[in-house]
């Protein structure tokens, strides 16, 4: 069986604190929420990643709702250049690997020589979000309710190690796209994550030594444990970190420990 199965039929995700359900792996929109079809990610498309290229796995292996909001909200996240999304990925396993997103870097921001950051909360679930450059391979655990920036110039992976389905969202600058190239081209991450532990990827001459870090708390963004990250919609200069990375250096660095 290399899709977990599933006791809940149907779920409230109250930390997201949207009216959203999670019945059968798709979100339902409730309330004042409009609906946003998924984008599914096909074991076809991720195949050039995995650790087994040959394994059975599910067809459809996770889903990326681009766009949420309160239609109420819309123009205003708009007018801000900001995005919210929510992904969801079942647990399941292709071959010993835990399932995982395909892993992407973001472009320079124009003007200045950082990258755009991103930001993820852990709604419902696990996640292991796998942070790389070409001299640091970081580790973040989250739980339901935490959140984890993904820095300027880090490419990043999530994967879920759990049987229970992971449902994340994030906030991001909304007008570049990501470059996935990278991990294409060296078949993955740096590591895999799999039932018997970390596995190095051959593909990179040089790995460094993976390093923990935690999710912590930035009140100055806007982001504690438990409080709905869809809650700075009121606030939304509070993101000004993902639109001008560049100012806020040192917040990225105690994140990473630095």
């Amino acid at each position: 069986m290399y899709l977990y199965p599933t006791k809940v039929t149907k779920m409230e995700l109250k930390k997201s604190g949207l009216p959203l359900f999670l019945e059968k792996n798709r979100l339902e929109f409730k309330g004042g929420l409009k609906e946003v079809l998924p984008a599914v990610r096909l074991l076809g498309q991720m195949k050039q990643v995995l650790l087994d290229k040959e394994a059975a796995a599910p067809k459809e292996l996770y889903c990326m709702y681009r766009g949420v909001c309160l239609a109420e909200h819309a123009k205003k996240i708009f007018e801000n250049n900001l995005r919210y999304d929510i992904t969801v990925i079942p647990g399941a396993k292709i071959g010993k690997e835990f399932v995982k997103t395909l892993g992407h870097f973001h472009p320079k921001v124009f003007g200045a020589n950082t990258c755009f950051p991103e930001v993820y909360e852990v709604i419902s679930g696990t996640a292991h979000y796998l942070l790389q450059t070409e001299k640091d391979f970081v580790v973040v655990a989250a739980t339901a309710g935490e959140k984890v920036i993904m820095p300027p110039g880090y490419g990043h992976v999530t994967v879920n190690p759990k049987k229970e389905t992971l449902v994340m969202a994030n906030w991001v600058e909304k007008n570049f796209e990501s470059d996935y190239s990278l991990y294409r081209e060296k078949g993955g991450a740096m590591f895999f994550e799999t039932t018997t532990g970390w596995e190095k990827n051959t593909n990179y001459k040089k790995i460094p030594k993976p390093r923990k870090l935690k999710p912590i708390n930035f009140p100055e963004f806007g982001l504690e444990k438990n409080v709905p990250m869809y809650s700075l919609v009121s606030g939304l200069k509070k993101l000004d970190f993902l639109k001008n990375p560049q100012k806020y250096k040192k917040s990225f660095e105690l994140f990473l420990g630095r």
